[in-house]
């Protein structure tokens, strides 16, 4: 691999040299921490592929819930770019540039060049060049079609304006780009981009570090090894389970976001026992249906409707399902009831409490989440209750016990939610504790009360002999009221 360092943004370019298409952006170390309003910014000519590879790529994108910027209203030549499209420029993270043959020949397209390559520097925006049936030596040093766009250009513009405008595409041709020439077809490159593009977008989604933290990196680590990702024709069953609030769907979560863009079909179902008892299994048929085939408003009449519905669709696709929170067999046999509904390489992940039904449903490898490791836990509420500030000496002396005594990522949570953002003292630290305890030594007091005075009642006013209640068999067989309670009547 070739690696260029860009020194203005602090962006890793990678690039391959023997694959152009495989050259993308190392963003694991990137400093950009800027918030935006689109994911993707497209930069094209109209008449060269606004009707073909552009429809392809911007339907692809929305269908991958990539919010992209597509200017279907194309200026008028003479007239300036506008506000607006330099300020969507601006305010996106990544720009694609679909270089073709007629890319230069248009002046708006250069100043929108021109504004890209600016943000590229300043603020770090990441740019990914797309040549489009043209050489990137032609475009890098504007020969053939785009010498004949700029000696046109020459005649009509300012000499700065024109310089301006070969430098830009000299450096936007410079960076590691996509060469159509090297895929057999739109489609091909189009399903390769997005997919690339969507796995880089997983980095900006998620907080650096967070499926690291408190254990889940290393737990799903764990799991993928138990998928066999190296098999790619076999469709595997994995099981991951635990008690409640252990952070089974925090690994599974975690593992989607990994994987999901590696496969044609994605879809995680949230809370499966929950919403199947609430609204039928046939409606999470129908949300599953939906997220695979990229379709709306599935409907369907039943549940073997739904089953019938899934063995024809998925059998062809690749397909990565995580069905979270599963609680009875029935929900299995009607999301995935056979391995034949999938194409090979499927990979179906359930999370539940009842490691027994993992073994009832066939699962190939099980996964039991334990408690967080002391190291965890102090990790874990350290994060949540004091961000990235340094706790001071009181603070830090609480964090010791309570991790100790508690190891569950939910109750580890709760209780940093107690002293996050404020000055707290132990009393109100420990307040929930001591107001258990009290509450248990009430209790104790009040039951130890009552039956002295069952005692006392029974010596004095029922003739009791005292010395019988040292004696637990008599006391339990003279003194001990009797109830019977019978299910079903005696016969008459």
């Amino acid at each position: 691999m070739d690696t260029v360092n860009d020194i203005e943004s602090g962006i890793q370019l990678v690039s391959s040299a023997s694959n152009d298409h495989n050259g993308w952006i190392d963003i694991s170390s990137s400093s950009f921490a800027r918030t935006w309003t689109y994911d993707v910014f497209l930069s094209f000519r109209g008449e060269d592929t606004r009707r073909n590879f552009v429809a392809y790529l911007f339907q692809a994108l929305c269908n991958k819930g990539i919010y992209t910027y597509k200017d279907d209203q194309r200026l008028e030549k003479g007239k300036s770019i506008s506000p607006e499209l330099l300020q969507a420029i601006q305010e996106s993270l990544f720009s694609v540039i679909i270089f073709s043959k007629g890319y230069a020949s248009l002046t708006w397209c250069l100043e929108e060049l021109v504004k890209i390559m600016e943000c590229h520097q300043i603020i770090g925006q990441f740019v990914l060049p797309i040549f489009y049936d043209v050489d990137p030596s032609d475009v890098r040093k504007q020969r053939n079609s785009f010498a004949d766009a700029f000696a046109k250009h020459e005649r009509d513009q300012s000499p700065e304006k024109v310089q301006k405008w070969k430098e830009a595409l000299s450096q936007a041709a410079g960076l590691s780009g996509w060469h159509s020439c090297n895929f057999s077809d739109d489609n091909e490159l189009v399903e390769k981009l997005v997919q690339d593009l969507h796995s880089q977008l997983h980095h900006f989604e998620s907080p650096p570090g967070e499926h690291n933290l408190a254990g889940v990196g290393s737990r799903m680590e764990e799991v993928i090894s138990l998928m066999d990702l190296r098999n790619a024709e076999a469709v595997r069953i994995v099981g991951i389970h635990g008690k409640a609030r252990i952070g089974k769907t925090t690994i599974a979560r975690a593992l989607f976001d990994r994987l999901s863009d590696k496969y044609e079909a994605a879809c995680f179902l949230d809370d499966v026992g929950q919403i199947s008892s609430k609204h039928g299994v046939d409606y999470l048929q129908e949300i599953l249906l939906s997220e695979m085939l990229k379709l709306r408003n599935v409907k369907i009449r039943s549940t073997s409707e739904g089953m019938s519905m899934m063995t024809r669709r998925f059998r062809h696709l690749r397909s990565l399902i995580v069905l979270d929170d599963v609680d009875h067999a029935d929900q299995l046999k009607a999301l995935a009831g056979n391995r034949n509904w999938f194409g090979g390489g499927s990979r179906i992940v359930i999370t539940t409490r009842d490691g027994e039904l993992l073994l009832k449903c066939g699962a190939d490898s099980t996964y039991k989440v334990c408690g967080l490791s002391y190291k965890e836990a102090k990790q874990l509420f350290t994060v949540h209750a004091f961000g990235s500030r340094t706790p001071g000496a009181f603070r830090q002396h609480f964090i010791g016990p309570i991790c100790s005594i508690c190891r569950l990522p939910s109750s580890l949570k709760a209780w940093a939610s107690l002293v996050r953002g404020r000055d707290v003292t132990w009393t109100e630290i420990f307040q929930p504790i001591g107001s258990v305890l009290c509450g248990c030594l009430a209790a104790t007091y009040l039951i130890g009360f009552i039956t002295l005075f069952i005692i006392v009642f029974k010596v004095i006013f029922l003739g009791a002999d005292f010395p019988d209640f040292m004696d637990p068999s008599k006391r339990i067989r003279k003194y001990s009221p009797t109830f019977s309670f019978h299910p079903f009547p005696k016969n008459p």
